[in-house]
C-alpha cells in the first residue's frame, strides 16, 4: 500500500524492558537488512535489529529519549534541527554503498527523482524522531525507507520540522536543517516539498476510499485538509523560501 508515503504512526508498537516490539510486513526483511547494515558501520542514528519474538514480531533496542508528537520548539530546538540535517547527511553517506539482498524488495518502489540514489528514510519527522538533552539523537519507524534522491529526504524534513505558516520561523529553521546537512543542490527544495505534501494528501484519500482503516484514521482527523493548507501556504511564500534555501547551499 503506499498511501503519498505517511507512515502515521499506524503499526502497533510495544516496549518490553530495554527493546521495543513491532508488527513484521513483507518489506521488513528489507528493513531488517538496512538496520544490520547501519549498525555494521557505525551509523548511531537508527535502533539496532535483534532478532524475531515468539509472537512474530520484529525486536528493535529501546532508544531513550522524547519522541514528540509535533514539532514542539521546547524540544525540536534550532540547535536539534542542526541534529536533523547531520543525521540524515551521515545516513545518505553510511548507505551510499549498500545493496539489498536478492529476493527482497522494500515497501514500496523507487520514486524517482535526480540520481544518484540512496536508501532514503522518507517518513523523517519529529514523530519518528528521539531527542535527548535537546539534541536529535535517533530516528525510528524505518518501515517505508526505500532508494530515491538525497533531495525527498532533505525536502520531508523541511516540511515536517518547521512551523509552516511562520515565515520568521520557518527560514531559521530550514537554516538549521539545509546546514546541518552541509553541500546539497537545493535548486529544486520548495517544487519538492510541494510535489511531497500534494503526494501525502491525494495518497490519504485515495487509501481511505478504499477502505484502509490506518488511512480512513487520517483522513477522519483532517489530516489531508491539515496538508493542503500548508501547501498552500508554502506555494504562496515559495519564493522567500526558495531564496532562504539558495543562501544556504
Amino acid at each position: 500500500m503506499d498511501s503519498g508515503l505517511m507512515g502515521g504512526n499506524v503499526t502497533p508498537v510495544e516496549r518490553v524492558g530495554d527493546t521495543v516490539r513491532r508488527a513484521t510486513g513483507p518489506w521488513s526483511p528489507a528493513v531488517h537488512e538496512l538496520l544490520l547494515y547501519l549498525d555494521t558501520v557505525g551509523f548511531a542514528g537508527a535502533p539496532r535489529f535483534l532478532g524475531i519474538d515468539d509472537q512474530q514480531r520484529e525486536i528493535l533496542t529501546f532508544v531513550d529519549g522524547v519522541v514528540p508528537a509535533g514539532a514542539n520548539p521546547a524540544v525540536v530546538t534550532d540547535e536539534a534541527l542542526a541534529d536533523v540535517g547531520r543525521l540524515i547527511r551521515e545516513l545518505h553517506a553510511a548507505v551510499a554503498s549498500f545493496t539489498l539482498p536478492t529476493g527482497q524488495s522494500w515497501h514500496h518502489r523507487s520514486l524517482g527523482g535526480p540520481l544518484p540514489y540512496v536508501v532514503c528514510h522518507h517518513d523523517l519527522a519529529p514523530r519518528n524522531t528521539v531527542f535527548r538533552d535537546g539534541r536529535a539523537v535517533a530516528f525510528i519507524d524505518w518501515d517505508i525507507a526505500a532508494p530515491g534522491a538525497r533531495i525527498h529526504d532533505v525536502a520531508f524534513i523541511c516540511w515536517q520540522y518547521a512551523d509552516l505558516g511562520d515565515l520568521s520561523r520557518v527560514v531559521p529553521q530550514w537554516k538549521a536543517l539545509l546546514q546541518g546537512y552541509g553541500p546539497a543542490d537545493l535548486s529544486a527544495l520548495v517544487p519538492t516539498v510541494l510535489w511531497w505534501q500534494a503526494r501525502a494528501a491525494d495518497g490519504i484519500d485515495r487509501a481511505a476510499a478504499t477502505g484502509d482503516p490506518a488511512m480512513q484514521h487520517l483522513h477522519n482527523l483532517g489530516v489531508p485538509e491539515d496538508i493542503r493548507r500548508a501547501r498552500a501556504w508554502v506555494e504562496a511564500k515559495g519564493e522567500e523560501l526558495q531564496q532562504a534555501a539558495v543562501q544556504v547551499s
